[in-house]
């Protein structure tokens, strides 16, 4: 009889139209359209790349051109792609967006820019440096000229004091926090079948709850049966949109696969159980529940920074408990902890954090359900 009720409920949830869209076509269609959106935002606006600046040899200034063939010289350390032009070339490219400024070498090097932003500031920035440095070795030429030499190898030498060294192999993307959002709204949108399944075995709901009263099935079993089938349904889902992200739209979502398994499958149980729970709410109809499915699934989506970047992190320090018991919170922050550090502690803290609510979730509903008696149908 388990797999009995197990194969209608696939068949059932499948048929389904409601459910296969908010958890299959939405959360597919909301992620293509945000990797569109700002997919390359992190890289485009954080991440630093070589800057191309044009270069005006309007005199001769031998030791301004020497720091420039430094700062353009290919590898790691590179920050400018020199074009050596003509003032009348350079200021087209410089108003067609092709290089970020004009570098006039002279006896007074000159920066021209159109706009004020980051790669501007950066030739800001190299300007300056070279025209302290000039200055650093006119006044010591002309205060103690015989140290001249000794000036000139401190200022061109550079002095490290500090190891770099990564903290983390992880990927740091802010953007990547949206779409580890969106995988937990998923694992909350397997509410909408969880609370679908229940409604079908209660007899003061639908036709179908009344039969399924009268076979000699027990609850528990029947509600296992339908959990079942919804877990393979929704984890199958679940997996589809975490294939579909890393090796189509090839997201950096970590490589610890394993646990990245554990984490959907806990994801998508705690989000069903939550379906369970309303859905066992007694004087609440069908239309009902799906409202406060709805709505609480959206807020708890929210709160992990689905729609906006940051509230998580506020709710963090002002309300950490919150977080705590928020099951589309823990899920994004696994994500990060899987991705970001070395151990696993804290993601097997939101692992227990998880299992803890949804094995209350699960014997309260039971309960609930269990209690239901039917004087009159």
């Amino acid at each position: 009889m388990f797999r009995h009720v197990l194969k209608y409920g696939l068949m059932s949830l499948l048929r389904t139209r409601e459910i296969v869209f908010w958890t299959l076509a939405f959360p597919f269609a909301l992620t293509t359209f945000m990797y569109l959106a700002f997919g390359n935002l992190f890289e485009t606006t954080e991440q630093f790349h070589v800057i191309p600046a044009a270069v005006v040899q309007e005199g001769e200034n031998e030791v301004f051109t020497q720091m420039l063939q430094m700062a353009s010289a290919e590898g790691e350390d590179q920050l400018l792609e020199i074009h050596e032009t003509t003032r009348e070339k350079a200021e087209e490219m410089l108003l067609a967006g092709e290089v970020k400024g004009i570098l006039t070498v002279g006896e007074k090097p000159a920066l021209q820019v159109a706009e004020s932003e980051m790669e501007q500031t950066l030739l800001q920035m190299i300007l300056d440096q070279f025209v302290q440095y000039q200055k650093t070795i006119t006044d010591v030429a002309q205060i103690h000229p015989e140290k001249i030499m000794q000036a000139v190898s401190a200022l061109t030498s550079q002095s490290e004091y500090v190891e770099e060294k990564k903290s983390t192999e992880g990927n740091q993307d802010n953007i990547i926090n949206f779409f580890y959002a969106v995988l937990a709204m998923v694992c909350l949108f397997a509410s909408f079948a969880g609370c679908d399944r229940i409604l079908k075995i209660q007899a003061n709901v639908s036709a179908l709850g009344q039969r399924r009263n009268m076979i000699p099935v027990h609850k528990l079993k029947s509600i296992l049966a339908d959990f079942a089938a919804c877990e393979i349904v929704q984890y199958s889902i679940v997996i589809l949109l975490l294939v579909y992200m890393k090796f189509v739209l090839r997201l950096e979502l970590g490589d610890d696969l394993p646990q990245i398994l554990v984490l959907l499958f806990l994801g998508t149980s705690y989000g069903i159980i939550i379906g369970i729970f309303v859905g066992s709410l007694p004087r609440l109809g069908e239309g009902g529940k799906m409202g406060v499915l709805v709505s609480v699934s959206l807020a708890l989506s929210a709160m992990s920074d689905l729609m906006i970047s940051g509230i998580k992190d506020s709710i963090e320090h002002s309300l950490p408990f919150i977080n705590d018991i928020n099951p589309a919170a823990l899920i994004t922050d696994s994500f990060y902890a899987l991705n970001i550090y070395e151990t696993d502690e804290r993601f097997w803290g939101n692992m227990i954090s998880l299992g803890a609510g949804a094995v209350v979730l699960t014997l309260i509903s039971y309960f609930m359900v269990r209690r239901s008696r039917y004087a009159s149908i």
